[in-house]
């Protein structure tokens, strides 16, 4: 049996180890010799069916290597790699050539996989880059809040304290009107106009001492209220940072996600590339 004939009684056996749906051609210097199509891929020749004159001579073929050429769907209406060999006899003369029509069916169908795995993780990336965004603005946001609550509880301690000089001058007019009132009554009806003066310092006094009662008391709730709200506001900027930082670590394993991806799809389309 010549190398030929070899070859042919092969066929069967390469195209069950094969990967991927084959067509198998082989064909001297005039003619087909054998013609296997594949499920995909059929280009109706027959043993014995001349060449195309641009196979004549083994004008396709490399007699020193094995040759591919992927072909796109556009000529074919399936997309495949073209593989052409040749095939020497014992004294090393070119007496046949081989053509492999291998399907790139799967090959794409991975591609496609890998593409929408990284435009998944490309999008990820993106919309956590955002919410990145948006948490490190809160932050600031947060601590802007707190440091204005600081101050408007340093500024409420410093109406108190006008507060309680305003309590002062109201005890000091109390205690005024008061004598004023004595000595009103001591001179009689004489003083009794200035009497009724003296009883009106004296109220506005108490009054002013009330007004001053309420106005400390509602700072000092103002006061307690800014400082919870300070303190919330204080956990917000904690809780900010920490998710900064979360998404920080997300954002990077999502990098790794999308450097994996890439070097897989490299390394599979090693894999399935016949060169």
């Amino acid at each position: 049996m010549d190398i030929v004939q070899a070859l042919i009684a092969s066929v069967p056996y390469i195209k069950e180890i094969m990967r991927e749906e084959v067509m198998i051609t082989i064909f001297d210097d005039k003619e087909y010799v054998f013609y296997s199509p594949s499920n995909e891929l059929d280009f109706k020749h027959k043993k014995g069916d001349p060449l195309p004159p641009k196979y004549v001579d083994f004008q396709m073929v490399d007699p020193n290597k094995t040759v591919v050429v992927p072909v796109p769907a556009e000529e074919f209406g399936v997309s495949f790699d073209s593989i052409s060999l040749p095939i020497k006899n014992e004294e090393g003369r070119l007496v046949a050539g081989m053509n492999v029509a291998v399907s790139r069916k799967r090959q794409e169908k991975l591609e496609d996989i890998m593409d929408t795995m990284q435009g998944i993780s490309s999008q990820l990336l993106d919309k956590i880059q955002h919410i990145a965004a948006h948490s490190e603005e809160l932050s600031a946001s947060s601590e802007q809040i707190s440091e204005n609550a600081k101050n408007a509880v340093e500024n409420s301690a410093k109406v108190t304290d006008v507060t309680s000089v305003i309590r002062g001058i109201s005890e000091q007019t109390n205690l005024l009107g008061l004598n004023a009132a004595i000595e009103a009554a001591r001179v009689g009806a004489e003083g009794a106009g200035f009497g009724v003066v003296a009883n009106e310092v004296r109220k506005l006094s108490l009054d002013t001492k009330q007004a001053t009662t309420n106005i400390e008391s509602s700072l000092s709730n103002i006061k307690s209220s800014i400082e919870k709200m300070q303190l919330d506001f204080n956990d917000i900027n904690d809780s900010s940072q920490q998710e900064v930082k979360l998404i920080t670590e997300f954002m990077d394993d999502i990098e790794k996600l999308n450097k994996t991806s890439e070097e897989m799809k490299s390394f599979m389309a090693q894999l399935v590339t016949y060169e």
